[in-house]
């Protein structure tokens, strides 16, 4: 239970759970795109991001296609609620985060697959994990460790 604004809170009991992974899809489709290895990066490393990108690819077949996580958190704010999210709670393939960085690409507003973003209250549904909480007023909130910062609109780095 979220006790940081007390159980007296209107928002006290619900968070913002996800269940799959953000960004891979866009990643690994990007990283398929790119027609020769990245300057700065071992053609090692860039075969292993590829074969791992295909592998994606493959399984993401028939999956569900979603926006980027950023436009999923965004559209619960549209809906008036504000929110605090953990940017390090959020569940991203170490892969995808590699190729984003080879490719100079942001993962959260990557289009992603079987991505799911809710709010759910306590117990979460089977497969889902807590990222972040609703709170009171109509703040969107992003954690990252010591640093909050308000999120900026999609597509707005």
């Amino acid at each position: 239970m979220n006790n940081v604004n007390g159980a007296a809170s209107a928002c006290a009991s619900f968070d913002i759970t996800v269940s799959g992974y953000a960004g891979s899809y866009g990643a690994a489709k990007a990283c398929i795109e790119e027609t020769k290895c990245p300057d700065g990066i071992r053609e090692d490393i860039w075969n292993r991001l590829t074969a791992w990108a295909e592998k994606m690819l493959s399984a993401y077949e028939t999956s569900v296609k979603t926006e980027s996580i950023h436009k999923l958190l965004w559209e619960i704010g549209e809906k008036k609620y504000g929110f605090a999210v953990k940017v390090r709670d959020i569940p991203i393939h170490q892969e995808a985060v590699e190729i984003c960085e080879a490719l100079e690409l942001n993962i959260y507003e990557l289009e992603s697959a079987d991505l799911e973003v809710k709010i759910s209250a306590y117990p979460y549904p089977e497969g889902y994990i807590r990222i972040g909480e609703i709170i009171p007023g109509r703040d969107k909130l992003i954690i990252n460790g010591e640093d909050v910062s308000c999120m900026n609109r999609p597509g707005q780095d």
